[in-house]
């Protein structure tokens, strides 16, 4: 009986430690120095959280258009220098909710489409504005829909609800903002899990 609790000891011991050391080995480590990264990040926009101790980057035309619909790609750096959390928004600006469940969108031809999204929809009206956001992570097919979107000569996402539907129309400067910024996360050396050399 004791030979059997001392074997079951050693058993949880190692465990334990195999544990601890898969969890040091699986924190990220910066990939490029300070300073590498610093200049990769100069022509984007800062936006700090001291709580949580990260900071978001965002294109200039991001910030310019945060009062009306956007399309946009933005990362985070947390507090030990990593980047990582590729991410993208629909953001819908208007006078009426639309109470989005469906975008559809239009680059040269291509379409892609999120369906089923009204759960996912971060929705606000006050007084005569109506915001709806939609926000995801970037996988390889994402990235992808980016980057077809970014080098079409026009692109349309169009945020669809059960009676109104709305179409944004991206500029060059906001298509350019995406592709700013997705060179920014790979000089800067995004974690890249997901991408392979399609980054």
């Amino acid at each position: 009986m004791i030979r059997k609790l001392l074997l079951f000891l050693l058993v949880v011991m190692f465990l334990s430690a195999c544990s601890l050391n898969s969890e040091q080995n699986l924190q990220e480590e910066p990939t490029k120095s300070p300073q590498e990264i610093n200049q990769a990040l100069s022509g984007l926009v800062e936006q700090k959280d001291e709580v949580e101790e990260f900071s978001a980057y965002y294109a200039q035309t991001t910030h310019e258009n945060k009062d009306k619909s956007d399309f946009y790609v933005y990362f985070i750096r947390d507090k030990e220098g990593i980047v990582s959390n590729l991410r993208f928004v629909i953001h819908y600006v208007g006078t009426v909710p639309i109470n989005t469940n469906w975008i559809k969108i239009n680059a040269d031809g291509q379409i892609f489409e999120f369906n089923n999204i009204d759960y996912s929809i971060q929705k606000s009206f006050y007084y005569n504005t109506a915001q709806e956001i939609y926000e995801s992570d970037v996988f390889l097919a994402d990235l992808r829909m980016i980057k077809a979107m970014a080098n079409a000569d026009k692109t349309i996402v169009r945020c669809i609800g059960g009676v109104y539907q709305e179409d944004i129309v991206l500029s060059k400067g906001q298509k350019q903002a995406m592709l700013n910024v997705l060179k920014a996360y790979k000089n800067a050396g995004g974690i890249n899990e997901f991408y392979g050399d399609e980054l």
